[in-house]
């Protein structure tokens, strides 16, 4: 009988963890719309989440908003394309991380191509 507990509760755990929307759920649904070129290996063999004409976007959880700024800097540096996060936000809470990024996109500038630019940053919500 504790077995069949301990395989329906695992098996309940598997289920629900398969049915999470991942990164790469978003990169995909998002780029739908962007239109560029997922997961793009660059030559040092990191990868941008979405690269299009102008932009070398960084897809990520709002809670890890600063790992996303160090990305879309090197790869803006790689590409020579304007750095860009897209921040995933699943719970009311997680505006915190936007607010955070947004002041740390309008305070960092990087140089691309003999040009400063600030950190583009686009928000996915998904409250469902």
């Amino acid at each position: 009988m504790f077995t069949w507990i301990k395989n329906k509760i695992l098996g309940e755990r598997v289920e629900m963890q398969s049915t999470a929307k991942t990164e790469r759920y978003y990169q995909l649904k998002c780029n739908e719309v962007l239109q560029g070129k997922v997961e793009y290996r660059l030559s040092d063999a990191t990868r941008v989440d979405i690269l299009t004409e102008d932009l070398a976007i960084e897809v990520d959880f709002a809670k890890k908003y600063y790992e996303a700024i160090g990305q879309a800097c090197h790869y803006a540096e790689m590409t020579e394309r304007k750095p860009a996060i897209l921040l995933i936000v699943r719970e009311k809470y997680q505006e915190k991380y936007v607010e955070a990024a947004g002041r740390l996109c309008k305070s960092t500038k990087i140089r691309v191509g003999g040009e400063d630019y600030h950190i583009v940053m686009m928000i996915y919500r998904d409250f469902s």
